[in-house]
């Protein structure tokens, strides 16, 4: 999208009064609107103006939640919850923010814009169900609830990929952010704002998540046109169309799956490096082994696709 001063101040006065109506719904404090001011705009340039009432409603309809209390394990999440109406399956969901005040506001901004976009991507086609199971999308993910009980029973393994397209397209969008510094806004506040973000910028925002994930897949990561298959059929939901593709690409059936895997047992083995006090190199050298099972698929799905 080719941006100028006018498109970008439109854009700004178009989802102020959106913002505002939001933040009333919700009874968000001054600084979640003041942040969403500048956040939702950076949705409508990366998923385009015709998508502008899905990202409204997503915005509308997934409300930010605050924990006062400090959590260890969880900065932010998002989360879906079915429930039966008339035989319907309808979700409920959230975005949970655990305590921020005194946190740079770099770390409160990656919070939201992380946590809303895996909710962008959850929207179309995010429940499906088969006579035992009621399946809800996250991204990429499939949670598996049980029919009888709505309890979630396990997660799929796909989770660590969509953290990690996740994570890339958070970085994107912040970058987003950071560019309206080049533009003459009329807002004040907002200006004020982005001068803020552009602080802690220096050329490209670069997120602390899932580091060793996206090491793994850097090079599938900067494929434009594994991202754009990725990106296009994780907003809309068409998540076995990726897998065909990859595997297509491939030549042989259960490659996306490998790599599935590998990604979740380098979470695994992180885990266990942490806890581990002795024999800490043999945990190193099954790292070292992922990354470079990792890097042979990757290089094997390039040479595939370039041939192709």
């Amino acid at each position: 999208m080719n941006l100028n001063n006018n498109i970008v101040n439109e854009l700004f006065d178009l989802t102020k009064d959106k913002v505002e109506n939001i933040s009333k719904k919700y009874n968000y404090s001054n600084d979640i609107t003041h942040l969403l001011h500048i956040i939702v705009p950076a949705f409508c340039v990366k998923y385009g103006f015709e998508n502008i009432n899905t990202i409204l409603k997503v915005f509308y309809d997934v409300p930010i939640i605050l924990k006062f209390k400090e959590e260890k394990v969880f900065q932010a999440f998002y989360t879906s919850f079915p429930y039966k109406i008339d035989s319907k399956i309808i979700t409920k969901k959230c975005i949970v923010i655990y305590y921020y005040k005194g946190k740079e506001i770099m770390e409160l901004i990656d919070n939201i814009v992380h946590e809303y976009n895996h909710a962008m991507n959850s929207y179309f086609n995010e429940v499906k169900e088969d006579y035992k199971y009621i399946y809800l999308r996250t991204g990429l993910m499939y949670s598996k609830y049980s029919k009888d009980n709505i309890l979630e029973s396990e997660k799929d393994k796909s989770y660590i990929l969509e953290e990690i397209i996740n994570t890339k397209q958070t970085e994107e969008l912040i970058d987003i952010i950071n560019s309206f510094n080049r533009y003459n806004i009329r807002s004040e506040k907002i200006k004020v704002t982005l001068y803020n973000v552009e602080k802690y910028i220096n050329n490209q925002y670069s997120s602390n998540a899932y580091i060793l994930q996206s090491t793994l897949c850097k090079d599938l990561m900067n494929n434009k046109t594994l991202i754009s298959v990725l990106s296009n059929n994780r907003f809309l939901g068409n998540i076995d169309e990726i897998e065909y593709f990859f595997d297509n690409i491939m030549g042989s059936d259960g490659k996306y799956r490998e790599l599935i895997n590998i990604l979740n047992e380098s979470v695994k083995l992180e885990e266990e490096y942490a806890k581990t006090v002795i024999f800490k190199n043999r945990k190193i050298k099954r790292i070292k082994n992922l990354y470079e099972r990792a890097n042979e698929l990757v290089n094997e799905f390039n040479r595939n696709y370039h041939f192709k």
